[in-house]
């Protein structure tokens, strides 16, 4: 069965008081737009329930819990075919674990001492319908990279050529996060700097104002 290309929301804590009281925020936010939301203890009862669905998920993933979590097991959901993006989360240094957890392929890392509605606001446009970015690519599309929203939206900031700093901070990310962004793209381009990844993206379309 095709997976439709509308994300929900899975919520990933061991912490129950924390988990419940996000999830019920969220439900609120989120679920009159359509947008069912769920929430697991831990990573073993999050796969099964994704074993077990056809829609296509954000997970927001608690960097330490026991059992599988961290940068572990941010690759482990994110390699999942019906997971469109992870989304890290904790209470630790963010200016220490957000380019690490973009690193290890989460499309964003939140810090659990923001508002719920800071939370809220942040995901929604991750949870957006965005069927060019997650339907799986076909082999007859050899033109097509596997940019992530995030990487278009740095990709575009580099086009416009405003330099890291800048980036970081229309973002609101840091500058090593900004660098791990540019490097991931610099690979799905292969290429080596800049300039270069101009003159790709601009061949096969890879900016917002491209035609």
């Amino acid at each position: 069965m095709d997976v439709p290309y509308i994300n929900s929301l899975l919520i990933i804590d061991d912490h129950p008081v924390y988990r419940d009281a996000l999830s019920e925020k969220l439900k609120c936010d989120l679920m009159p737009e359509g947008i069912e939301v769920a929430a697991a203890g831990n990573a073993h009862d999050g796969l099964e329930l994704l074993a077990t669905s056809n829609q296509n998920w954000v997970v927001l993933l608690d960097v330490t819990m026991p059992g599988l979590s961290g940068l572990a097991g941010i690759k482990v959901f994110k390699s999942l075919a019906n997971v469109a993006h992870v989304v890290s989360i904790s209470g630790l240094d963010a200016q220490v674990w957000e380019p690490k957890a973009v690193s290890a392929g989460a499309c964003m890392f939140l810090s659990k001492n923001s508002t719920s509605e800071l939370i809220a606001r942040k995901l929604k446009p991750w949870l957006a319908d965005d069927a060019d970015l997650t339907k799986p690519k076909q082999a007859s599309e050899p033109n097509e990279f596997r940019l992530t929203r995030r990487q278009r939206e740095v990709l575009d900031l580099i086009a416009q050529g405003h330099p890291n700093k800048i980036i970081a901070d229309y973002l609101e990310i840091s500058e090593q996060t900004v660098k791990i962004h540019i490097n991931q793209i610099f690979k799905e381009l292969r290429v080596f700097n800049r300039t270069q990844a101009m003159i790709k993206a601009q061949k096969y379309h890879l900016l917002s104002h491209s035609n």
